[in-house]
């Protein structure tokens, strides 16, 4: 019998791009918000359909919905890297206003190549920078 994947919230990808956002600095989370806020919205539009439709197609939805909610968590004011005793409420504030994008971002990441190259490309632009 072959091993089950780990749910979409629980892949490896997904914890290396928290890691990963963990370390960004209020700058760098600022810039992926300005070039979310740059996408096109049809193309962000065209870029979820796609989301829906992979999750219908797959039975992700209710998996694609936990990785919205671990992104929605990590972008909140309680949502502090361990390391972090005493964070720079600008961190604070630049993570918080950077949300939709991590939110594309992570459900492109956990997604992978089930999505449309498009849509992939279009989720992951504020990311890449």
């Amino acid at each position: 019998m072959a091993a089950r994947s780990p749910r979409l919230v629980e892949s490896p990808a997904l914890d290396a791009f928290f890691a990963r956002l963990d370390r960004l600095d209020r700058e760098e989370l600022l810039r992926m918000r300005a070039a979310w806020r740059s996408i096109d919205m049809q193309t962000h539009e065209r870029a979820w359909a796609d989301i829906r439709k992979v999750g219908i197609r797959e039975r992700l939805s209710d998996e694609i919905e936990e990785v919205r909610q671990r992104a929605l968590a990590w972008a909140t004011y309680d949502a502090v890297p361990y390391r972090y005793l005493d964070p720079d409420p600008m961190w604070v504030e630049g993570k918080m206003q950077t949300a939709e994008a991590i939110v594309d971002a992570a459900i492109a990441v956990a997604l992978g190549d089930r999505l449309a190259p498009a849509a992939r490309e279009t989720l992951l632009a504020p990311w890449h920078g």
